[in-house]
């Protein structure tokens, strides 16, 4: 950048100099010219390789993970939740500490607790009146395979109907596979001045072939009265599963293998153990009251 001498003087672009004021006064830069095979293969682009890696995969990821879930988000998220996700994505990659920049993977980085809850506090959807349903509308119990709903939570307002549905389902997701899709779980109707302030539900075992990651997703959905149309309120990340081969239990202890096996329960692969016959995915995916 140089500064303009001289008799003449101009303002814009001719050729590949482009002039403009800074600073009150009229400055010329000339545009570089990008040399791509430098940036693939040059040593001093190196860094700038790796970076583009990450941001590639991490693009790449969001899209998946929104894609999947796009037949119930359209029409209710706004601009913040591409971005929000894309964030996640990148730190996420970058949790992985088994592999070097540029090699990392979005599988791996998932296992660090920290990413995990920092999709449980992602906000895809809610209402302002339903942002304290995070974290204290569906609660874990003693049972990893049971969740706990506070129903007396879902009635703070007077004027927001009288019937809810709470609904979970699977977000199952192969991140280095390229695989994502959303499968139903449950489906929980609740009335307001119904008896119940708690009740308690076990997941269902999934049907589909077998992910890294399950994210379970929790959504409420206001229903249609003479007042008001149907809609969502809220939708979260309820939690983050990871899913592990039945080989991989073989060494762990009996404490740990009961944690294995639940993940397996939660994405459809059972160990042959006798707990499989217990009624623990008695519940359709229909209604339940």
């Amino acid at each position: 950048m140089a500064k303009q001498t001289g008799v003449f003087k101009f303002k814009g672009k001719l050729g590949n100099t482009v002039s403009y004021i800074l600073n009150g006064e009229k400055v010329t830069r000339t545009i570089g010219v990008l040399d791509r095979e430098k940036m693939r293969t040059a040593p001093q682009y190196a860094e700038t390789r790796k970076n583009q890696s990450e941001f590639s995969v991490a693009t790449k990821a969001g899209q998946m993970f929104r894609q999947a879930m796009k037949h119930m988000t359209h029409g209710y998220t706004n601009y913040q939740y591409p971005m929000d996700v894309m964030s996640l994505m990148i730190n996420t990659l970058r949790a992985d500490d088994t592999q070097p920049k540029g090699y990392k993977q979005l599988n791996n980085g998932l296992k660090n607790p920290e990413s995990q809850m920092a999709f449980r506090r992602l906000n895809i959807y809610s209402k302002k009146s339903c942002r304290h349903f995070k974290g204290s509308l569906m609660e874990t119990t003693s049972d990893p395979m049971v969740y706990k709903l506070n129903r007396h939570l879902l009635w703070g307002k007077a004027n927001d109907g009288d019937k809810k549905t709470v609904r979970l389902g699977y977000l199952h997701i192969d991140f280095e596979g390229g695989r994502a899709n959303y499968e139903p779980a449950l489906s929980i109707t609740c009335t307001r001045n119904e008896a119940a302030q708690h009740s308690e539900h076990t997941l269902p075992t999934s049907t589909e072939e077998m992910t890294p990651w399950t994210f379970l997703i929790v959504q409420v959905w206001r229903e249609s009265d003479v007042y008001a149309p149907a809609g969502m309120m809220f939708m979260s990340v309820l939690d983050v599963i990871e899913n592990k081969a039945g080989t991989d239990c073989i060494d762990l202890s009996p404490a740990d293998q009961s944690i294995c096996r639940v993940s397996l329960f939660k994405s459809g692969h059972h160990t042959p153990e006798e707990p499989v016959s217990k009624a623990v995915f008695y519940h359709d995916y229909g209604e339940i009251g």
